[in-house]
């Protein structure tokens, strides 16, 4: 008899947070009890920015789901997006995150992405510094480095279809290794942990996040199985995390070795550097605390421990990797569709710069290509789920209450694509759209908005611009029989191309 009221009392409870959104009269597709729509968002078979659009079509610019015991509201509205990301940012500092990731106030191994509060602002403050200008400056003859390794390894594939995003791929892991992890020389097409930075993002790994949402009481053990037994798909992370480990742990017995010896550090090299530079012995939380959280509150504790610095080179590998990939294919593919805009894009790169070496300020004046970089990322959008914001104390956006513990998401994708936004156009490739500044009607959201927007967004614009100029100035993207036109996008996190074959063409 107990153990039937408790099954029933299990079942009330689950069914009562499935119906969450229903009782308070807000639409949206229902899927299965316990799990929601987890399944749907955890397809790597179709992109989850397309379903989402989809939605919005059918329930209209504010709807719901959910996520296991997550509660997920999706806006399309610009001045809700707004709201969301600025205006209201006190109320919507935290992240949507998967409970296996940890708790983003009390784990000692949360990454930028998934802390909040004065945590956030803490590791933002220490890690800003790593994508200024003076910064990004600096790396610029390595990005520069892997970029000839790049055409020495397109040279042999002129004429031929080639799957250009595999060769991005080799790219920006050779760069991000080299800028933030301190790999001294190139090793493009022969990388070891290239495949496992691939297996993090394409590997099958729906059932820890898909149980952890659900069963948020059974985290700790479902961690233990994936982080210690290796379940659950986990080789690729525990193989990337096991690697930046061992290299911040080197780094600082490096450190110390030379300390004894009377060398003091010299003026950082890369992420590990930067971050060794406010390392603090002490692992406590310095008695920060997100119970409260303004946007005029001053935070002046500039220190990392151990483990977060591993945490913060884990995530800026992971994540610099995968997404500035996906963007140089967005870009490409959009090139080779339209010949004209190519053209145009390859007399301001003759113009710009004429010179073998190219310098950080010529870079900066090619304004076309950082238009065309952003059209097309503005017509296939593709970290749309980053969107995202945790309601922190329950609020209004719009005329929409949201309530503590809700998990707010923009859908970009209708946001990028509407007509009244962006005019009749919209479909159209058009980077002189962005020869104007945005109106407050417009939404660009690809690298997100507010004080939480993407910090690596210059050095991405940068490590694409220096590859780009290179490649443009030999050679132009063109389609062949094996180009997926429309590109077909997977994933879950990012969307990528399922492949991208394209062939380069010999400029005259």
């Amino acid at each position: 008899m107990l153990f039937t009221l408790l099954l029933l009392a299990i079942a009330t409870y689950y069914l009562y947070h499935w119906t969450f959104w229903k009782r308070r009269g807000i639409p949206g597709p229902w899927g299965v009890p316990i799990f929601g729509k987890s399944g749907t968002m955890l397809d790597d078979r179709r992109a989850p920015g397309l379903v989402i659009q989809e939605w919005t079509q059918k329930y209209g610019k504010v709807f719901g789901f959910t996520e296991g015991m997550q509660k997920v509201l999706v806006v399309s509205d610009v001045d809700m997006a707004q709201e969301l990301f600025v205006k209201q940012y006190d109320n919507f500092y935290g992240r949507k995150i998967n409970p296996v990731q940890g708790d983003p106030d009390k784990d000692k191994d949360i990454h930028i992405v998934g802390a909040q509060g004065f945590r956030w602002k803490r590791l933002r403050s220490i890690t800003a510094p790593a994508f200024s200008n003076n910064s990004i400056k600096k790396v610029l003859s390595t990005m520069e480095d892997s970029t000839q390794e790049f055409l020495k390894h397109i040279d042999n594939k002129a004429g031929e279809p080639i799957n250009m995003h595999l060769f991005f791929q080799e790219y920006t892991m050779d760069v991000i290794m080299r800028i933030a992890m301190g790999q001294p020389e190139s090793k493009m097409f022969n990388n070891p942990l290239l495949y496992d930075c691939k297996g993090f993002f394409e590997n099958n790994r729906w059932p820890i996040w898909m149980f952890s949402g659900a069963f948020p009481f059974a985290v700790q053990g479902l961690k233990y199985i994936f982080l210690k037994l290796g379940k659950f798909g986990a080789a690729p992370f525990i193989k990337v995390q096991k690697t930046v480990t061992e290299a911040v742990m080197a780094r600082i017995a490096q450190r110390e070795a030379d300390k004894k010896e009377g060398v003091e550090p010299g003026e950082p090299q890369d992420f590990i550097d930067l971050f060794l530079d406010a390392r603090v012995d002490d692992v406590e939380h310095f008695g920060e605390t997100n119970d409260e959280f303004h946007k005029s509150t001053i935070y002046n504790n500039r220190k990392l421990t151990t483990q977060e610095i591993i945490s913060q080179c884990f995530v800026f590998l992971v994540a610099g990797f995968d997404t500035t990939a996906i963007s140089l294919s967005i870009v490409a593919y959009f090139l080779s569709l339209n010949p004209k805009v190519q053209e145009k894009l390859q007399e301001e790169i003759d113009r710009e710069c004429p010179d073998p070496e190219i310098t950080f300020d010529q870079y900066s004046k090619l304004k076309y290509m950082e238009n065309t970089i952003k059209e097309a990322l503005r017509l296939i959008p593709l970290a749309t789920l980053a969107n995202n914001r945790r309601c922190m104390r329950t609020t209004k956006l719009g005329d929409t209450l949201v309530e503590e513990g809700v998990d707010v998401m923009v859908d970009v994708w209708t946001l990028h694509h509407d007509k009244k936004i962006w005019g009749d156009d919209v479909e159209e490739f058009k980077p002189e759209r962005w020869e104007s500044p945005l109106t407050p009607n417009q939404a660009f959201l690809s690298f997100g908005a507010g004080p939480r927007q993407c910090l690596g967004m210059r050095l991405a614009y940068l490590e694409q611009k220096s590859l780009l100029v290179h490649v443009l100035r030999k050679y132009s993207f063109v389609t062949n029989a094996q180009t997926q036109i429309p590109m077909k996008l997977v994933g879950r996190a990012t969307s990528r191309p399922e492949k991208l074959m394209l062939s380069l063409k010999q400029r005259n």
